[in-house]
């Protein structure tokens, strides 16, 4: 049995299904390869959307240990509100994809809020903010425990009491502040501009034949290839577009298994059902150092859905059959020229998917790991270093560029690219096989150092990098770093 398909349920008794579960493709060859295909696609799918959904968690863990946020708590000064709001703006607008930064008092009142703005991030004036102690992420939010991340599910974000157009898909993700005392302070929220969700999940399902589809725990279409489909939850007289309604015998069986595939007059569906937050697609914890106590908005779940129509189905048994069947020099030189292009094609494919996945893992400017790859990278090594029987250590240096401002405004934003790829090239110069170097956003970079007997060495290590950024120039002018060193 191929030991991808040996645990996949295939459904034949559910109604529908087609006369044949294993459609013959001729010379006693099946479908299995094709199940195989859809099923590493709608897999590949699932996670990179439960990746990128990870991350925006780890975030918003990240800003409710803002230090102006715990130094706020503690002293109630309102300056410390401006600085944050400052960070909250840089944050919105080096990631792009954060339509809402806020700070919610336990009233439920909005004390900072940062919106996005098209890519030009604003800091919302006093006079604007609002009372959200009616809404359900707040109440939700606040329903949760230190450490817990409520994650509300996808919708279309709503302005003035409409839908907002174009189509602005958002998840909210937020979880609860407390301050020194133990005390429930309020909660902190990141509104995510989910199309990228959307985007890369289409993407990792594109390199199988058929139709990408993705659906929310009650059915609901948020990707499909027909657009009339996608959102009927929002719209009122759409409440039966859904999975139950024009597909039930694939909605039955998906209520049977979280992995599958189907048979059906409407071709084969291959799906996989999945919590975006198990702990498979996380390493918060080891991140953050939290509890793993992650708890997700109720019955909140994804459906990433591979279809292959009936037709397409029967014209690929009809081209193998007649091929099979056809004998001759020309037949062969003919199979032998389709083979050869379908070789092109896949080769194109695997280049392609291979060129996304590289650009998706690296910054664009430098070239060195981007913030998701590199914190990968860290969450590999922290395992490995637990598989150990004896003792090994790793070691994680934070380096802050000092001066970089001065160039960007004095000699422009070229100028200050420059200065990044230069550091980046540095850093990645002088450090080891097996060390990583990533960007983390702006003028910040970490390096991790495998294999590190003791903190010394990494003190050594992270100076000798300090000196060679310190020699580097550019027109007169030079960036220092602040390096911070963790084992």
């Amino acid at each position: 049995m191929d030991p991808i398909l040996e645990d996949l349920p295939v459904h034949r008794d559910l109604p529908n299904r087609a006369l044949h579960p294993r459609l013959p493709l001729g010379d006693g060859r099946t479908t299995r390869g094709l199940e195989r295909d859809q099923h590493t696609a709608v897999a590949a799918g699932a996670k990179a959307a439960a990746q990128r959904l990870n991350g925006v968690a780890a975030i918003t863990l990240m800003l409710r240990d803002q230090n102006e946020l715990t130094d706020y708590l503690a002293t109630g000064d309102r300056r410390l509100l401006t600085r944050l709001a400052h960070e909250y703006r840089t944050i919105a607008g080096y990631a792009g994809t954060y339509d809402q930064l806020r700070y919610i008092d336990a009233k439920g009142m909005e004390v900072v809020r940062v919106n996005f703005n098209d890519g030009d991030p604003v800091i919302a004036p006093d006079a604007e903010l609002q009372d959200k102690r009616g809404r359900y992420y707040f109440t939700d939010t606040m329903a949760h425990d230190h450490g817990q991340v409520c994650v509300t599910p996808m919708d279309l974000n709503i302005e003035r009491g409409g839908i907002e157009l174009p189509y602005k898909p958002v998840i909210r993700v937020g979880t609860p502040v407390f301050d020194a005392q133990g005390r429930k302070r309020g909660i902190v929220i990141v509104n995510f501009l989910a199309r990228i969700i959307l985007d890369i999940a289409r993407a990792g399902m594109d390199h199988a034949p058929g139709e990408a589809m993705m659906l929310n725990q009650d059915g609901y279409w948020l990707l499909s290839a027909e657009p009339s489909r996608n959102w009927g939850f929002m719209f009122p007289g759409h409440e039966d577009v859904r999975m139950e309604k024009v597909y039930p015998a694939v909605w039955a069986a998906m209520q049977q298994a979280d992995i599958g595939y189907l048979y059906t007059e409407y071709g084969l569906f291959t799906f996989i059902g999945s919590d975006p937050l198990e702990p498979q697609y996380r390493f918060i914890a080891e991140v953050t150092g939290t509890d793993n106590a992650l708890r997700v908005h109720a019955r909140h779940r994804w459906y990433f859905i591979a279809q292959l129509p009936q037709a397409q189905l029967q014209a690929m048994r009809t081209k193998i059959l007649a091929t099979v069947a056809s004998i001759g020099t020309f037949i062969v030189m003919l199979l032998a020229a389709v083979y050869q292009e379908i070789i092109i094609i896949q080769n194109q494919r695997r280049e392609h998917r291979a060129e996304l996945e590289r650009l998706a893992r690296v910054d664009a400017l430098t070239g060195v790991a981007n913030r998701a790859a590199f914190e990968d990278c860290l969450a590999q090594e922290h395992e490995r270093a637990g598989r150990w029987r004896y003792e090994h250590r790793f070691a994680l240096l934070y380096i802050d560029l000092d001066g970089f401002k001065a160039i960007n405004d004095s000699l422009g934003h070229l100028a200050g690219d420059q200065v990044l790829t230069d550091v980046a090239d540095t850093l990645s110069a002088n450090c080891r096989k097996g060390d990583a170097v990533g960007r983390y956003g702006g003028d910040e970079f970490v390096v991790m150092l495998a294999d590190v007997p003791d903190v010394a060495t990494a003190q050594a290590i992270a100076e000798k990098l300090r000196d060679r950024i310190d020699a580097l120039s550019w027109s007169g002018l030079s960036v220092g770093a602040s390096i911070g060193v963790a084992v």
